[in-house]
């Protein structure tokens, strides 16, 4: 009897190792390599529109940063509207310029690099969103194609467990074993069954969630994937400096430097320089008018 089950198994093995190469998918369909399946997650993915968006506002905030300060208008009437000579506009003065600020302290120059610091983060977060983005698809894959062999590898022990009951029954039959050596194939055979329902039930949840992740139906998978492994294991680790987090530290201490710099600037205070024409109502003469203003800080 052992020699006929050693036999079983031995035959059950060479077709489980055949199996686990081409192992049957959950459902039919062209094979979805890993690297397709990172390819449609990034074009579909909607991490990827979010991580556009925050760098094109920060270009934008690039732009609004670098614009100067706009001037404005001057209108004055004088000596209006009061008593004796002054009453009417007999007497006015009227005045009519421009006003134009001027930063200093450099305000503009430090407020260009909070924003192209903040660009470079905005663009470092994106990368961020991105390598997470690969990273889920990557460990949803690998789930996913282990699933599809476990469903050969249980297939295959449900039928050794299937040829060792039917041995079972047919020596018991001959009278050559017990009725209870059946009956533990018989368990063994129902443990199998189990098993082989909840690897297909683990591998319809893992393309679930592989398809919810890349938006479309999968079908079989590439099967040869873990073959590679130890190819991919070769490659160099990234040292902990030239990692995406590291770079995004460093990207967090430019900005707040930026945000110092930008700060100390603007207590500075800035000029405000006048040039305007003074109509003089009584005598019918025009005249120039400058004016520079600046803040005094006292508080």
């Amino acid at each position: 009897m052992h020699r006929i089950i050693a036999a079983v198994i031995a035959a059950g093995a060479c077709a489980s190792s055949l199996q686990a190469q081409t192992s049957p998918s959950v459902s039919a369909g062209p094979v979805l390599t890993l690297a397709e399946a990172l390819a449609r997650a990034g074009a579909s993915s909607p991490f990827q529109d979010a991580a556009s968006a925050g760098v094109r506002a920060a270009e934008a905030q690039r732009r609004v940063a670098a614009l100067r300060p706009n001037p404005s208008i001057i209108a004055e009437a004088e000596n209006v509207a009061g008593t004796g000579i002054y009453r009417g506009l007999r007497s006015s003065e009227t005045t009519v310029g421009v006003a134009l600020p001027l930063e200093r302290g450099g305000k503009r120059g430090a407020r260009i690099a909070l924003a192209e610091a903040q660009i470079d983060r905005a663009g470092l977060q994106a990368d961020i969103g991105r390598a997470d983005l690969r990273l889920r698809v990557t460990q949803t894959y690998i789930v996913a194609v282990a699933a599809q062999h476990r469903i050969g590898v249980a297939r295959d022990q449900l039928g050794i467990a299937t040829e060792v009951l039917r041995a079972a029954s047919v020596r018991v039959r001959a009278g050559r074993a017990s009725p209870l050596e059946e009956q533990r194939a018989d368990v063994a055979r129902v443990a199998a069954d189990g098993a082989a329902e909840r690897a297909e039930r683990s591998a319809a949840v893992a393309f679930a969630n592989l398809a919810r992740l890349l938006g479309i139906s999968v079908g079989s998978l590439d099967a040869a994937w873990f073959q590679r492994v130890d190819a991919i294991r070769q490659l160099p680790a990234a040292g902990a400096t030239s990692t995406l987090t590291a770079a995004a530290a460093h990207a967090d201490l430019d900005t707040a430097t930026a945000q110092v710099r930008l700060a100390r600037s603007q207590r500075v205070p800035d000029l405000t320089l006048s040039a305007s024409a003074r109509r003089l109502e009584q005598t019918n003469d025009v005249a120039a008018v400058f004016g520079v203003s600046i803040p005094l800080t006292v508080f």
